[in-house]
């Protein structure tokens, strides 16, 4: 690192050689990584997937670019409608009111529910002998979190 780049990291606290998103696409970035974690959470029922901490992980840092945007988060279950039901995502960029804290649904998440919910049938049981399986299970939401 030259000297030029370390007093230019020093004064603005940030690596000057990392390219910035414009804020179309930090909100596209966010919309992308919220619809395909939803789609994931939809599924929930058969365990966590591979690459789902990852998913969850790009989720999270788009939700806290997004939200540093000044707008609203979307709840983990707008994104499982849209992106596991195909209904339409019809809060995005909405403004917050003046000193409204934003709401980090996907910290929420990591917190309440990342390896806390196993499958909701017995896959080797099932793989085993053929058993029909049947099973309940919910989906996780963060809907509560979401000013009224």
């Amino acid at each position: 690192m030259n000297a030029v780049t370390r007093w230019l990291r020093k004064i603005f606290g940030k690596p000057v050689d990392v390219p910035t998103l414009s804020d179309k696409e930090v909100i596209d970035r966010y919309v992308t990584y919220g619809l395909e974690f939803g789609d994931a959470v939809s599924y929930i029922y058969m365990g966590e997937c591979i690459g789902f901490e990852n998913l969850l992980t790009v989720w999270e840092q788009s939700e806290r670019e997004y939200a540093a945007l000044g707008f609203r988060t979307c709840s983990l279950d707008d994104f499982i409608a849209a992106g596991a039901w195909g209904h339409d995502l019809t809060n995005v960029e909405v403004p917050r009111e003046i000193d409204e804290e934003p709401v980090y649904h996907a910290a929420y998440y990591r917190s309440m529910y990342l390896g806390k919910i196993g499958p909701a049938i017995d896959f080797n049981k099932m793989f085993k002998d053929g058993t029909p399986q049947v099973g309940n299970h919910a989906v996780p939401s963060t809907k509560h979190l979401s000013r009224k």
